[in-house]
């Protein structure tokens, strides 16, 4: 019979082994330690699989490629060179955020959508920006207040 002792040294092995073995975590969609997942240890005990029980069909990298290289929403190639977005970026964003509609701004004098942006825009130009950025015809809060022909 063992010793609590020597139970306890084959316990501390069993984890070490354990923390340095690398299985293939399902939220990061790559193989790793335990140390090395970016959920963290408690994330990777719960969904870290053997890396010979993963199948190449079953991993899917798309979202982590496009997430790498950001949105084009995010992007210089999303956004309109006169303000706001162009229509990639606005494509990007509602692939990003199902549910949303975005539309190309709008000149029409009588039209409520550019007169409630207008007004929205108008009160962060005042409150959430620097009299520099405000006075900067070059800034993008400026670029789409002349968009939208406020």
């Amino acid at each position: 019979m063992k010793n609590y002792k020597e139970i306890k040294h084959l316990a501390e092995e069993a984890k070490k082994k354990e923390k340095e073995e690398k299985k293939f975590c399902r939220l990061c969609q790559k193989p790793e330690t335990r140390d090395e997942c970016s959920y963290g240890p408690k994330a990777w005990d719960r969904f870290a699989v053997p890396i010979k029980s993963v199948k190449k069909e079953d991993v899917d990298l798309s979202d982590r490629f496009e997430l790498e290289e950001g949105a084009a929403w995010t992007r210089k190639a999303g956004q309109n060179k006169n303000g706001g977005l162009n229509e990639k970026g606005r494509k990007s964003y509602e692939k990003a955020n199902p549910g949303s509609d975005l539309k190309a701004p709008s000149k029409k004098v009588g039209n409520p959508r550019r007169a409630s942006f207008c007004a929205r825009m108008r009160g962060m130009k005042d409150k959430l920006t620097s009299k520099k950025t405000a006075r900067d015809p070059d800034s993008r809060i400026n670029k789409s207040l002349r968009a939208w022909n406020c």
